[in-house]
């Protein structure tokens, strides 16, 4: 490893760290934040937000087990590591990406529920339905993780939930859109997310024109109107 550091442990629902990495990417970029007792991390595709999660929650178990920390510093209250990220529908059950979703969280709030100091990562909460369903549920969901203790954060593409959930500190990943491709830095950023590159990113790869150009008409179309034409 390039660095570690011995964590600190302390009472209070927050997570403050330095020069965080995650072990296995060679040349990992490097992230400091002080989370509070709620996260909620936007972003456009690619831009880091997974990555970014996955570091912490590694380094809160790494800290919890062999009390080593791939940062310069680090403290947290201790808690119990909870995940719903990479979630993958279950053919011999008959599990739906959706159904595996909804128990992975039905998990993470019966935990809680329990009374056990609880660390949970959610990565694109909800984004096996439909648009509107995704949107309210996840704010209803969020909203009772805020009422309970434990520290919660959440990745997600749907902006409307910064300003839907009250509670929750709004950070973001974004990138630098150029002409022949689209660049990140993978350092998170205060505030919520202003960015879109889904359209970008399939003219760099090449899509045929009719669709991107399609899909930007569309796509303008709803900024202005509202409403899917």
């Amino acid at each position: 490893m390039k660095y570690c550091c011995t964590p600190t442990f302390i009472n209070s629902e927050e997570l403050i760290f330095k020069e965080m990495y995650h072990p296995l990417i060679k040349e990992p970029v490097k992230n400091s934040s002080h989370l509070n007792k709620l996260t909620l991390i936007t972003g456009s595709n690619a831009s880091g937000k997974s990555t970014y999660m996955k570091a912490v929650a590694i380094n809160a178990i790494l800290a919890q087990t062999i009390n080593t920390v791939l940062a310069s510093s680090w403290s947290m209250k201790p808690s119990y590591v909870l995940s719903s990220m990479a979630i993958q529908e279950d053919v011999i059950d008959g599990d739906s990406y959706f159904i595996a979703e909804i128990k992975s969280l039905k998990r993470i709030i019966q935990t809680v529920e329990s009374g056990v100091p609880c660390l949970s990562f959610i990565d694109e909460i909800l984004r096996g339905t439909n648009t509107v369903e995704r949107i309210a549920a996840s704010a209803s969901i969020m909203e009772w993780l805020r009422k309970h203790q434990g520290m919660t954060l959440v990745a997600s593409h749907d902006i409307e939930l910064a300003t839907m959930v009250s509670g929750f500190n709004n950070y973001h990943f974004h990138e630098t859109v150029q002409e022949d491709s689209v660049y990140f830095n993978y350092k998170i950023h205060p505030g919520p997310s202003t960015t879109k590159n889904a359209i970008k990113l399939l003219e760099h790869m090449d899509y045929p024109s009719s669709v991107t150009k399609l899909a930007n008409s569309l796509a303008n179309k709803f900024e202005e109107k509202k409403e899917w034409n």
